[in-house]
């Protein structure tokens, strides 16, 4: 979803950094925490959209930067200084270039590469600049818990149980640098050559495996066992792909006008795979 520039977008793009064709890009609507004002290859404006976002705004510069030397592929580094006002932040970045990877296809060698360098990463030195774990939507307390399985069908519920069981005990899995959201257009890809990742905000140190698992979210299950480190991993991420299934459907029942059973019925499979896997 995206849209024209307000003309204070505008004005502020060119404050922070002037020489890229501000008014020829688009904001793009649909991200969790900030709009981004892109100008195609030339720069990005992230802006926060909650008070929360802004004050994190600079963390989140700051572990990009971090990072940016430790990997064979291209990051958002920042272009400007993190610019703020009263209860919002703005950074003009690098423009990453590439696109989105075609779905349900990908090269298991390319793929196990990046899970590799993802886990070679030192976290020692920026552990003060990641996200907890469970950033998107908190852990799984009482509460959370209850109005997932209040949302599911009456025969989802034991697989739901079976899988939320599993991963607490991935708690004590030695960790390391999880993306947070690897899919889609995070990942720029020209070729069949990665070029770069996008959208850190959810980087954590948590389970490996949930790299695994959001790769075979978008180029597919079937490569799970191909691109895991080792069965364990591939294991793991089997279960957490049922995890993120619950997720989604948390998510929509927040929502009012979201159709549960058709949501239930779409993520079925995926979580009675996943609690199957736990035996």
């Amino acid at each position: 979803m995206s849209r024209e520039a307000l003309p204070r977008e505008l004005q502020l793009a060119n404050a922070l950094f002037p020489g890229p064709e501000w008014k020829k890009g688009h904001v793009d609507e649909g991200g969790q925490f900030h709009l981004v004002l892109v100008a195609p290859g030339e720069a990005v404006m992230r802006m926060s959209r909650t008070p929360a976002a802004a004050r994190d705004m600079q963390r989140r510069v700051d572990l990009i930067e971090a990072l940016s030397a430790r990997f064979s592929f291209l990051l958002p580094t920042a272009l400007s200084e993190v610019w703020h006002g009263e209860g919002f932040s703005a950074v003009v970045q690098r423009y990453v270039p590439g696109a989105a990877h075609p779905p349900h296809t990908g090269e298991p060698a390319a793929l196990r590469a990046l899970l590799e360098e993802l886990a070679a990463v030192d976290l020692r030195p920026i552990a003060h600049l990641l996200a907890p774990p469970f950033s998107f939507r908190g852990p799984w307390t009482g509460q959370k818990t209850d109005a997932t399985l209040a949302a599911l069908p009456a025969e989802l519920e034991g697989a739901a149980d079976l899988v939320l069981e599993a991963i607490k005990a991935f708690a004590s899995v030695p960790t390391s640098l999880v993306h947070g959201d690897l899919a889609g257009n995070n990942m720029r890809w020209n070729q069949g050559t990665l070029r770069g990742i996008i959208d850190w905000d959810l980087a954590s140190a948590w389970d490996p495996a949930l790299n695994t698992a959001y790769l075979s979210m978008w180029h597919g299950a079937d490569f799970i066992e191909a691109i895991a480190p080792n069965p364990q991993e591939a294991w793991r991420a089997r279960i957490w792909l049922g995890a993120m299934a619950l997720e989604s459907v948390y998510d929509a029942s927040l929502d009012p006008g979201r159709d549960l059973a058709a949501l239930a019925e779409k993520i079925g499979p995926r979580l009675l795979a996943a609690a199957a896997a736990t035996g």
